[in-house]
């Protein structure tokens, strides 16, 4: 299931950059950018809740955005990674805020 969240890695293990992503809910080729903001939008609302289009989970509506968010996060030993543009963070937090800022 990671490797299928981690759009920028490849079988090695490792990140590699990239510029544009292919959607695997609609297969729409995204700006990176934008990546994250695009996986919200196939969300499925439920009550107060909201589908998640990558795993399948029901999420309260104002986690939805922190959920998606995590899937975009890979853990390398005491690292992590941006599963979209393969930038390396100590902390995942500093992650989080990265996919906040450069991918939404």
């Amino acid at each position: 299931m990671a490797a299928e969240m981690c759009f920028a890695c490849t079988e090695q293990g490792y990140a590699k950059p990239a510029t544009k992503v292919v959607c695997s809910v609609c297969k729409k080729e995204v700006s990176w950018r934008e990546a994250v903001a695009h996986y919200m939008g196939h969300g499925k609302k439920s009550g107060n809740d909201v589908i998640c289009p990558i795993c399948n989970t029901k999420v309260k509506g104002q986690e939805f955005r922190s959920h998606v968010r995590r899937h975009f996060a890979v853990r390398r030993g005491a690292s992590y990674l941006c599963g979209i543009c393969g930038k390396s963070f100590l902390t995942l937090k500093s992650l989080l805020v990265h996919l906040m800022k450069t991918h939404e």
